[in-house]
């Protein structure tokens, strides 16, 4: 008892000093708070390619190449968030037709101190039928898709002056790079995941784009860049319709302003920051301008029993939205569903003449790929089946 007595003035003693250096920290986390608080927001902004890497030609079809949409797009979403975000530097890694090297990319959003980096990309594949968008961030490929897809861009560094004699080592033909990536310690990994996924979210839900999801792959602007990351491909060039598309000022319109919205989300889930006019960046359905005359369009009405003759004019694996560009304006379509892939449609006739008549409109007004199928009570058959049935 007299010894627990005893020790009571120097528990008291330290309780106090406890006390002070709690209040101490308090104030100090306090003010870093508010000095973090006051700091402004900086996001780089990296145009893909660029100079005399003009990246991928896509089709031949067109005179600008990636460097030049994947610009476009960039200067577009820098001047969304700076009209909208007056505490958020934006910061480019080009604003012309310049060739930065990979390494001054990360040098720039390094020695900014940058809270976020955006690199923005088309794709390209020897298979013209792939299509959509997806967005990568850091980390070992998961397929061989992804590594050559790294390898791809990553070989930018073969056009510099020094043909990557700066790079220590890092060879993007060789895959063991990638396997040294995959160790390096990325704890930005789940703020990177979240934007990358609010990125395809609006792809998918308000552009109504394909999704090809979030994935993880080494490229060198997004491996050693010292905050959260993403690398976006927009969609594949290689592709004619998607490379109309991005080709379009309404296609660019269109994917800058989702991007602007997936940083808007990341703003409001992280922070809790809002845009000063508290206005949702959105492209209505009746600011898209139809092409073509679509009441010429042949619309008959089903009947039992009888062979109709209508026009695929787009399939996805995602549903798309009914305001989406890639419908050009049509008003009315059909959808339906078919082992898993969502299909759609326009016009309805009972002869293939009529059909035809349709199919040629469609192609005019942007559906490149649009074709004649065939439907008896709402059910598919061949053309071989249907002209058979029209001929009995």
């Amino acid at each position: 008892m007299h010894k627990i007595s005893e020790n009571k003035p120097k528990m008291r003693h330290a309780v106090k000093i406890f006390t002070l250096l709690l209040l101490v920290f308090v104030f100090g986390v306090g003010a870093s708070l508010r000095e973090a608080t006051d700091k402004k927001f900086v996001v780089v902004l990296d145009a893909g390619h660029g100079g005399t890497d003009p990246g991928n030609l896509g089709t031949g079809r067109y005179s600008k190449t990636e460097k030049d949409i994947s610009l476009a797009v960039t200067l577009q979403v820098g001047k969304l968030i700076e009209a909208n975000y007056p505490n958020v530097k934006v910061v480019y890694t080009r604003t012309g037709d310049t060739f930065p090297t990979l390494k001054r990319r990360v040098e720039i959003a390094n020695t900014n101190n940058a809270d976020l980096f955006i690199s923005i990309h088309c794709n390209a594949n020897d298979n013209t039928a792939a299509s959509g968008s997806e967005s990568f961030v850091m980390g070992l490929h998961k397929s061989e898709e992804s590594l050559r897809t790294a390898m791809r861009e990553n070989a930018s560094i073969f056009l510099e002056s020094n043909a990557g004699r700066d790079y220590e080592g890092f060879d993007p033909n060789n895959p063991d790079t990638y396997i040294a990536l995959s160790l390096r310690e990325n704890i930005f990994q789940d703020k990177s995941i979240q934007l990358a996924k609010n990125v395809q979210d609006q792809f998918r839900v308000k552009v109504g784009r394909k999704d090809r999801g979030v994935k993880q792959a080494g490229y060198y602007v997004i491996s050693f860049t010292n905050m959260p990351s993403i690398l976006v491909e927009l969609g594949f060039l290689t592709n004619s319709t998607e490379e109309d598309y991005l080709q379009s000022a309404e296609g660019k319109e269109y994917m800058s302003a989702a991007i602007y919205r997936a940083f808007q989300d990341y703003q409001a889930k992280l922070f809790n920051v809002q845009p000063v006019n508290g206005q949702e960046v959105v492209v209505k359905q009746n600011e898209i301008k139809p092409t073509v005359d679509y009441a010429s369009l042949i619309w008959r009405e089903d009947e039992k029993d009888q062979v109709m003759f209508k026009v695929q004019i787009l399939s996805s694996a995602q549903a798309i939205n009914k305001n989406s560009q890639q419908f050009h304006g049509l008003p009315k379509f059909e959808e339906y569903l078919s082992n898993g892939t969502h299909k759609y449609m326009a016009g309805s006739s009972r002869s293939l003449e009529e059909a035809k008549k349709n199919q040629k409109l469609l192609r005019e007004a942007g559906f490149t790929g649009a074709f004649v199928v065939a439907f008896v009570n709402g059910e598919r058959i061949s053309m071989e089946e249907a002209l058979k049935k029209t001929q009995e």
